[in-house]
């Protein structure tokens, strides 16, 4: 299963313990791989997928008429409710994905880190 994890483009690092049954996986920034993609690569090597632990950085979005985190990468997340709060710009999330249904992933973020930067703002 690392190996062919270690093969997509965009993964920084894998490390794999047996004994936990879990796999940390490290990405490049601006890559593209989706957590569908790595869930795939990990069933097919015939090990179960769990909930995801998700280290994240984006920009609060809706998509299909659903909060969504826009990755900037081509890649969104969906998210299990809408922030109280939506921020403007990018930030760091945390949080963890689960598995809706075939079709589908959810993300319940469980810390938000400060705004990164915010959209430029037009000229009035």
């Amino acid at each position: 299963m690392s190996v062919a994890i270690k093969k997509l483009e965009g993964v920084e690092s894998i490390n794999v313990s047996l004994e936990k049954a879990s796999a940390d996986v490290r990405l490049k920034p601006g890559n593209a791989i989706t957590l569908p993609q790595l869930r795939r690569i990990i069933r097919q090597a015939g090990y179960p997928t769990k909930d995801a632990q998700i280290e994240a950085r984006g920009v609060l979005t809706e998509r299909d008429g659903r909060p969504a985190l826009d990755l900037q990468n081509g890649s969104f997340l969906e998210l299990a409710s809408k922030p109280a709060v939506p921020d403007a710009g990018s930030l760091d999330v945390t949080g963890v994905s689960r598995v809706v249904d075939k079709e589908r992933e959810v993300l319940t973020i469980t810390d938000r880190g400060p705004r990164l930067h915010a959209p430029a703002q037009r000229p009035r």
